[in-house]
């Protein structure tokens, strides 16, 4: 979840075995603190490193956002497909 960061405020960033996120959460106007006794979100800078069990194509990676709740599609790397290459004359 991510409400309150507009994604323009917001960076992901993908490995083929890690996903960092990173953005801030700004308060659209200023309360006094003392007036809270307890609050659930957290405002200002975040970032947030998530280890992926396997490796995942970086290239097909795609991030969307939804009423604040961030999707993130990590396709994995198909290890079995194979390619024929053309070899070429020089």
């Amino acid at each position: 979840m991510i409400a309150g960061v507009r994604p323009s405020d917001m960076d992901v960033d993908i490995t083929r075995d890690m996903v960092t996120i990173q953005g801030i959460r700004e308060e659209d106007h200023e309360i006094d603190t003392k007036d809270y006794y307890h609050r659930e979100l957290y405002w200002g800078s975040f970032s947030r490193n998530i280890l992926l069990p396997e490796e995942v194509d970086v290239e097909l990676a795609e991030a969307s956002e939804k009423n604040g709740l961030l999707t993130i599609k990590l396709p994995k790397i198909d290890k079995n497909r194979k390619t024929k290459l053309q070899v070429k004359s020089r």
